[in-house]
């Protein structure tokens, strides 16, 4: 396929399309457009293709063989050899049948882990756009997502029921495959669901993908033959081949191999073959325009074909075949000794029970003709098991010596002690059985490796499901974009953009992959990590965690609906109330430091007024310029009763004694050393000019005289 680069594609009303290209001029370019040519393939060419088909049979027997006693494991169904078996005849008529369901049971704990994540989602698909990202890109994203979604859950038939099955039948088997293509009479795409054993292919091949011819038996009712044959598919078959007391039609389904523009160089194509007719029906080229290469000359350099199977593998071979293993397949040995011993140990206890009831009883009568002491009546006997069996015998004795019973010692300990060890290391095995449980007092971050430690296995079994969920995905994609349906996208999108879903679902740069991430482990192992963080963000001595994603994390871990509800987006113009306390705790701080450099701004010219006082008074007791320094004094204390009032140290009747300590310093009184007592105020407080020793009068500078 392709790739186109979004930046050198033209631009029609702010989408993207590919560049119109003029068709070659080759014949292979025609046949997409012939329709069924069956005509064109020879006799010779259809005995090839079921030559090859017989060989894949042939390759795939040993592998049948283990796949079939798989699925007999999975159904508890008893089998000798390929017969399935109802009841046993030995030991002894009605023995047990009993299979035990450890396959089942690692088959439910297997699909109990992927399916929430790759089936049952919400959201199972999504685009990834290459290059840099930006809101054209994610708007696109979006549609292809939204679109994706609608065929998985509502268009594509049966898709969520059938990735179901293939996944509960993936442990037992390891194998299944989803055939994705496009279906013409539905006009979209669809992934039907085709078990490990439905496609056959030459098991030679190191891969699946590398096997160049893959085949189906396909079986058709009479009236859809009759339709082929009359409608726009036109088989190459008459009405009259079919035969009357039959309803229902095979097939061989091929994707094969063929030169049927005789150059040399072979092409993919789709074939319907009556093995009945050893003929060819119908034929379909299996490759587009877009996976031929021309030169210059309008050859064909080479032909690569559509890939329609997606190959899911549950544990690859470990002989490197192309066939995944399931534990059916793996552990099938150990089952079968598991089931051979546990119906050993209930026969013998069967058989104990009914030992004391069970034998032969003597009913002779000595010298009888009739007795089994006579070589007439020799032969094997017979023992049913709940009964005395009458016979009769020569001789004479007790009660207790004409009645014989076999010795039964009941179920054997060391057998119970294997089948206990099996079953344990079976189920080790397969993780069924896994329980990690946390100890007192560890750490959440020991106990989430330990965690992570025991989930190990089904995740990487999970991550290998998830790679074939993402080719399978893609199929879908390519397909949207060839065979593209604008009315329908927008539709179901519900806008009224002129989006183009070819466009948006060019391959070149849209990748279709899954929502869910198996990387993040099992439902127990994302909510441990989830609450860890959790913890630690709250915690935390630096703002670094995002503490609202963190909680956004463990609320998706939890499965909680409506997160958007619960935890809403914050509004941007909001105010947060931490930081409006914060800058209101700021203005506050802000206005406590004006008002404390007031208050020594105050105190330093309060101190220097008491320094001119204390020299003013002087001089005037000396009768220096006494006049002068009486008028200085009284300006000093115009100044200095102005500088108490307008620093806010007194107001009220606080003022009152404000003025009286101040006029008494300036008349020369003596001040106690003691508190001068404010009294209360209008609002009910009360103060205290607060004065210490050597610290006297007012307030911050000491006595006044």
């Amino acid at each position: 396929m392709p790739e186109y680069e979004l930046d050198n594609t033209p631009e029609i009303n702010g989408l993207y399309s590919e560049p119109e290209e003029e068709r070659p001029n080759n014949d292979l370019f025609d046949f997409l457009d012939d329709g069924n040519l069956a005509e064109m393939v020879t006799t010779t060419q259809t005995t090839k293709v079921l030559e090859y088909y017989r060989d894949a049979i042939a390759s795939m027997e040993r592998w049948k063989r283990k796949y079939k006693r798989a699925i007999n494991l999975s159904k508890m169904q008893a089998t000798a050899g390929d017969v399935e078996i109802e009841k046993k005849s030995f030991p002894f008529e009605g023995a047990s049948v009993v299979m035990m369901p450890y396959i089942l049971e690692a088959q439910l704990d297997f699909i109990g882990r992927a399916a929430p994540e790759l089936v049952w989602q919400p959201k199972i698909a999504a685009a990834k756009i290459s290059g840099k990202n930006d809101d054209a890109k994610e708007a696109r994203a979006e549609r292809v997502s939204k679109y994706v979604n609608y065929q998985l859950t509502e268009s594509i038939p049966s898709w969520r029921k059938n990735q179901d099955k293939g996944l509960m039948s993936l442990p037992c088997t390891g194998t299944f495959y989803k055939k994705t293509y496009y279906d013409s009479d539905r006009g979209d795409a669809r992934s039907d669901l085709k078990l490990a054993d439905a496609v056959i292919f030459d098991m030679g091949y190191d891969s699946f993908e590398e096997a160049p011819d893959k085949f189906e038996r396909v079986k058709f009712k009479r009236n859809e033959v009759i339709t082929f044959i009359r409608g726009e598919q036109k088989w190459l078959m008459d009405e009259s081949d079919l035969e009357e007391d039959k309803e229902s039609f095979e097939f061989i389904e091929a994707y094969s191999w063929l030169d049927l523009d005789d150059d040399g160089l072979k092409e993919p194509y789709l074939l319907i073959i009556s093995e009945e007719l050893q003929r060819c029906v119908y034929a379909v080229p299996s490759y587009d325009e877009d996976t031929i290469q021309i030169n210059d000359d309008d050859e064909v350099v080479d032909v690569a074909a559509v890939d329609v199977y997606t190959q899911y593998q549950f544990l690859p071979d470990p002989e490197g075949g192309p066939m995944g293993m399931g534990w059916g397949i793996l552990l099938g040995p150990m089952f079968d000794a598991i089931n051979t011993n546990i119906r050993q140990l209930i026969d013998a206890g069967t058989i104990a029970n009914t030992a004391s009831n069970s034998g032969f009883i003597n009913t002779g009568i000595m010298g009888s003709s009739s007795s089994r002491g006579n070589r007439v009546d020799s032969g094997p006997v017979e023992m049913v098991m709940g009964q005395f069996t009458k016979l009769q015998v020569g001789g004479s004795g007790t009660l207790a010596q004409n009645i014989v019973q076999p010795p039964f010692a009941g179920p054997n300990p060391t057998l119970f002690q294997l089948a206990s060890f099996l079953i344990d290391s079976a189920r080790s095995m397969t993780n069924a059985a896994v329980n990690v449980e946390a100890n007192a007092g560890e750490a959440a971050s020991l106990y989430m490796a330990r965690l992570q430690q025991g989930y190990k296995v089904p995740n990487m079994i999970i991550m290998r499901t998830y790679d074939g969920m993402k080719s399978e995905m893609k199929k879908i994609g390519v397909i949207n974009h060839k065979y593209f349906d604008d009315d329908l996208y927008q539709k179901v999108l519900d806008e009224d953009s002129a989006a183009s879903m070819e466009a948006d679902f060019n391959p070149g740069d849209c990748d279709v992959a899954l929502v869910a991430d198996p990387s993040q482990g099992s439902d127990l192992e994302r909510i441990s990590r989830a609450t860890t963080l959790l913890e630690e963000a709250k915690t935390q001595p630096q703002q670094i965690l995002n503490l609202r994603e963190i909680y956004l994390q463990w609320l998706g871990a939890l499965k909680v609906i409506d997160i958007e509800k619960i935890a809403p987006e914050p509004d941007p113009n909001a105010v947060d109330p931490n930081q409006q306390l914060m800058l209101a705790q700021q203005q506050m701080d802000a206005e406590f430091r004006n008002r404390d450099q007031k208050l020594r701004e105050n105190e330093q010219r309060l101190k220097e007024q008491k320094l001119a006082l204390e020299a003013a008074r002087e001089m005037s007791k000396l009768g220096l310029n006494a006049e002068e320094q009486e008028a200085k004094i009284a300006k000093l204390y115009a100044e200095t009763l102005q500088i108490v009032t307008n620093a806010g140290i007194a107001s009220g009747e606080n003022a009152i004694q404000a003025v009286q300590l101040i006029e008494d310093q300036f008349i020369g009184d003596a001040i106690d050393s003691r508190a001068v007592t404010v009294p209360e105020n209008d609002s009910g407080s009360s103060g205290h000019m607060a004065q210490s020793p050597g610290n006297e009068g007012l307030p911050g500078i000491g006595p006044m005289a």
